[in-house]
């Protein structure tokens, strides 16, 4: 297996290639693309080095490398709400790993986009006791890991994140950064 990183600038970039991009890659938006190069990046690691941003693979580039433009307009109307909320969340936190709330922020998502509301402490707490409530072993799961999370965070400063004033704009310009970082490939010698 080819081993690669990619090192992005900030916390919301790598969020968005952790929790959504890479997925697209791997089996989503250009899973059956003419350019096989997107095989390579469906499995991969993503690291905050601002200093340092692009594609690096451990022994050699795999294949003429073309970049994706990430800022694509028909993957953002699929997928664009659900990048906005993990990207407002990212930023507003300061942090760069979301996956313990992955299903909370996806809910997030569809009370907040759909139904045009804010996400309030109502709904967070009727989510994670309906989880709880529920007989699978996953949705016990990812109640007790929201817990934790907002144990830890605080609840009012993830619903500020939520239905923080990060814009479409302000993650598109993200995109596009990730984009330049994604033609910038090299191999581990060189960097």
């Amino acid at each position: 297996m080819i081993k690669a990183t990619i090192k992005v600038q900030n916390e919301v970039q790598k969020v968005l290639l952790d929790s959504e991009l890479l997925g697209q890659f791997s089996d989503g938006y250009w899973e059956n693309s003419r350019n096989q190069s997107w095989t390579y990046l469906g499995n991969v690691e993503v690291a905050n080095n601002s200093e340092n941003a692009g594609v690096v693979f451990e022994d050699f580039v795999p294949c003429d490398y073309k970049a994706y433009s990430v800022n694509n307009k028909t993957l953002l109307e699929y997928v664009g709400d659900r990048m906005l909320v993990k990207a407002r969340v990212s930023n507003y936190l300061k942090i760069s790993d979301l996956s313990s709330i992955e299903c909370l922020l996806e809910y997030a998502c569809s009370q907040k986009v759909s139904k045009k509301v804010e996400v309030n402490e109502e709904d967070v707490a009727g989510l994670i006791l309906k989880w709880q409530k529920d007989s699978s072993k996953f949705w016990n799961k990812e109640a007790e890991k929201s817990i934790a999370f907002i144990k830890n965070t605080g609840l009012q400063n993830l619903l500020q994140a939520i239905n923080s004033d990060y814009k479409m704009s302000n993650m598109r310009k993200e995109l596009n950064s990730i984009t330049k970082i994604l033609k910038n490939t090299r191999t581990k010698e060189i960097a």
